[in-house]
């Protein structure tokens, strides 16, 4: 009985553990840009928790992308972000926000200067280090994606038929 109670008593420390240490996912979503236009990529987190700061890289294809800006998306409330593109192909980031970050969502609005010709396609590596507002390391899962590079026309087809089932959708809930 003592044994099967030291190890349940183990069981329970190793779930709390795995809990406490889940970490955040980021994730490079995945899209379609114009050709010669610029694409804006947002930068998504899911677990965030007094999310105090991160350090991103973005690899990506130079022959279709380059790296032109980035801003902090919808929740950051009081943060600061800086980015450049430190080698062809090679962007680094990094953003704070002194009152920290917890939930899911946009943390970045990262664009990108379309360079590729129509039906080309790069993906979009990501590494990632976050950090709490304790400035202790924030275990983090990363997922990058990828970017198809469509014609003018093809761009205004899919957003008018987005367009579309956006007007249908509200007034059928209407």
């Amino acid at each position: 009985m003592r044994k099967i109670s030291i190890l349940l008593l183990i069981l329970a420390m190793a779930f709390l553990i795995s809990t406490a240490t889940a970490g955040v996912i980021v994730t490079v979503n995945a899209g379609t840009a114009g050709e010669g236009k610029t694409a804006t990529i947002p930068v998504t987190v899911s677990g965030a928790s007094n999310l105090g700061a991160m350090d991103l890289v973005l690899t990506y294809d130079p022959t279709v992308l380059k790296f032109t800006s980035v801003e902090l998306g919808d929740l950051s409330t009081n943060g600061i972000v800086e980015g450049k593109e430190v080698q062809s192909g090679m962007a680094k980031i990094s953003f704070a926000d002194t009152k920290g970050i917890s939930g899911d969502g946009n943390i970045l609005k990262v664009t990108f200067d379309v360079t590729g010709k129509k039906g080309s396609t790069t993906n979009l590596g990501v590494s990632a280090q976050a950090y709490g507002l304790d400035l202790k390391d924030i275990p983090t899962t990363a997922q990058g994606g990828a970017i198809a590079v469509k014609s003018g026309i093809e761009m205004a087809i899919i957003i008018a038929s987005l367009s579309i089932g956006i007007v249908f959708f509200k007034k059928r809930r209407g």
